[in-house]
């Protein structure tokens, strides 16, 4: 059995993985201490392994807290039923949680979206690429610069990002500017893992088409690379399931009205400075969380085009 558990906590690598045993996950070694002070739980040894572990029937609950922490956690189940089982039953990891990853949960507002980020670059242009794996929202898009990409960021506040060493390291700022607003989690991945052909092969085969220029993305280099490292970080890595993103679309910011950093947090457009009530929660009155997250949309990226107006005006009115 502990064969089994080193075999998946080196798949899992730095996640805390919880063990299924029956009707408990455990946890082993450094991940039962750090679980056993981040939780408030007893910490246990058996043959001078410690051990920590939680219900399998109110774990959702424990793997929100240790993710609100800041923390992966890897999932490994029983694959198999231990009644037809023959010798030791299969565990497997099924899935990693991150914060940028959790779908239904208590953690998130369901009239906002919770997005994973991916950021590269390619000559001068910087790539951006976004995923909401609850709504399957898919978008991409490109910069000239870094405030204007930082800028972009801010507004949607992703939960987590991806990108490559080479990328955090020529563009520090945009990194660091953020970590004094907001927290989320930073993955850092190999340069190669951005790579054109293999980021557009796994897009192309992902959606099942010869050209990804259907979707509007001639030319789009930088955020295909994006959109193809997250997409492999998702299936690959993290092993969940994307097959319900179905389309991928680009936008340009230059279609919308343009807000700064500072601009965005001193109109209090959707986070309050100090106790009171953001223009968000005065203009909010939606009924569904589909219409929360449009009505949060066009708060934060106004329209310009008056057609575009009149067109939204009248979507509104089915919310």
């Amino acid at each position: 059995m502990m064969a089994q558990w080193h075999a998946c906590k080196e798949q899992s690598k730095d996640a805390i993985l919880l063990f299924q045993m029956g009707d408990f996950y455990e946890a082993f070694y450094d991940d039962a201490v750090i679980l056993s002070k981040t939780l408030d739980l007893t910490l246990t040894k058996r043959q001078e392994i410690p051990m920590a572990g939680v219900p399998l029937h109110t774990c959702e609950g424990y793997i929100d807290r240790l993710v609100a922490k800041g923390f992966r956690v890897a999932i490994a189940d029983q694959t198999e039923d231990p009644a037809k089982a023959k010798g030791l039953v299969k565990r497997e990891v099924i899935r990693v949680v991150t914060p940028g990853t959790i779908v239904n949960s208590s953690m998130i507002d369901d009239k906002a979206n919770n997005f994973f980020a991916s950021l590269t670059q390619v000559g001068s242009i910087l790539g951006l690429s976004f995923i909401d794996l609850s709504t399957g929202e898919f978008r991409i898009s490109e910069f000239e610069n870094e405030t204007d990409l930082l800028n972009e960021i801010y507004r949607l506040r992703p939960a987590e990002f991806l990108t490559s060493q080479k990328f955090r390291d020529k563009h520090p700022r945009i990194l660091e500017e953020l970590k004094q607003t907001y927290q989320f989690l930073l993955t850092v991945q190999e340069e190669w893992k951005f790579e054109h052909r293999l980021c557009t092969d796994q897009m192309t085969g992902h959606f099942g088409v010869q050209s990804l220029d259907g979707y509007g993305l001639q030319g789009k280099v930088a955020g295909i690379n994006a959109a193809g490292a997250l997409l492999t970080y998702l299936k690959d890595i993290l092993l969940h399931n994307v097959d319900h993103l179905r389309e991928v679309s680009a936008y340009s910011t230059s279609q919308y009205m343009m807000l700064d950093c500072q601009t965005q947090r001193n109109l209090e457009l959707t986070e309050a400075l100090h106790q009171g009530r953001t223009l968000l929660d005065i203009l909010d009155h939606t009924e569904t969380p589909m219409g929360g997250r449009l009505l949060r949309h066009w708060i934060k990226q106004p329209l310009l085009s008056l057609q575009e107006i009149t067109c939204a005006k009248m979507l509104s009115q089915s919310y």
